[in-house]
């Protein structure tokens, strides 16, 4: 079973131009300065860690066109992905919706270790992000899952910020009209269809998770990945296709204006962050 703690509003992953702005590039130096003091303060507390190399993502033609709400774009991709929760596990080793995440550089020390030396490496870890996370970005955190929290509440914000804009929030309305639901907020809409299908996702997986879930990993953004093969998937992602073309129909003119719009505040709190793969 896969648990994991995601980073919220996935999808506003930006660097929609051809070059990095001057912002994602101090956001790159950022990262590699903060490896580089996350290294020296694991070294002084005697132990081994390889800066992680800062990773720049190549953004292609179809997913620029996606982000900026472009309805052909959105469209093939949602006949074929729904929303991508589900077509996760219906296709496995498609790279648009299962990227290579890179393994670590120092998965190998890591397991190396007994479990109570790992528990000092962890501990000396997080002590050791918290200075570089300090230093660099002027934001305190006791940890990597501190610095995440702060992240999520940073995104929020900003996309929250889109609420109140006059123009978005009529075409929120429309939006809402044409799904027949209550809810209006262009940042609940963008969102609500692949919330809705994390949620059924988590909840298939719970029936077949055994143990109880640690309340630390629960949560608004918790989410399971169900153990299922893509043939037992497979009806899941039929009906969550149905429901993105749907939601696409209604809300061509929403994502269209409220899309780069979104996009554009990600990329500011990425920077900030220096979230170098999401840039």
């Amino acid at each position: 079973m896969f648990i994991a703690k995601t980073v919220a509003t996935a999808l506003l992953v930006t660097a929609f131009g051809g070059l990095a702005s001057p912002g994602t590039d101090g956001a790159y130096a950022n990262k590699g300065k903060m490896e580089s003091i996350r290294a020296t303060c694991m070294k002084e507390q005697g132990f081994r860690y390889l800066p992680e190399p800062v990773i720049k993502h190549k953004w292609t033609k179809e997913e620029r066109a996606r982000l900026a709400g472009d309805y052909e774009a959105l469209r093939a991709y949602r006949a074929k992905y729904g929303f991508g929760v589900w077509s996760k596990l219906v296709f496995p080793d498609d790279k648009v919706v299962n990227p290579d995440s890179g393994e670590s550089r120092n998965n190998k020390t890591m397991m190396s270790l007994s479990p109570s030396e790992l528990k000092k490496y962890r501990a000396a870890d997080n002590t050791c992000f918290s200075k570089a996370v300090k230093e660099v970005l002027g934001k305190s955190v006791s940890s990597f899952a501190g610095y995440l929290d702060k992240l999520d509440a940073a995104l929020e914000h900003e996309v929250g910020a889109l609420d109140s804009d006059k123009k978005l929030a009529q075409l929120g309305k429309e939006f809402a009209g044409c799904l027949k639901i209550a809810e209006t907020r262009p940042s609940v809409l963008a969102e609500r269809g692949r919330t809705a299908f994390r949620k059924e996702a988590t909840e298939v997986a719970r029936t077949k998770q055994p143990d109880p879930i640690p309340k630390h990993l629960q949560g608004e953004n918790f989410f399971m990945k169900p153990m299922l093969s893509p043939e037992e998937a497979k009806p899941y992602l039929d009906k969550e296709v149905d429901a993105a073309l749907a939601d696409l129909e209604c809300g061509k003119a929403f994502y269209q204006g409220y899309s780069p719009r979104a996009r554009a505040a990600g990329e500011r709190v990425y920077q900030e962050f220096a979230l170098d793969f999401a840039l």
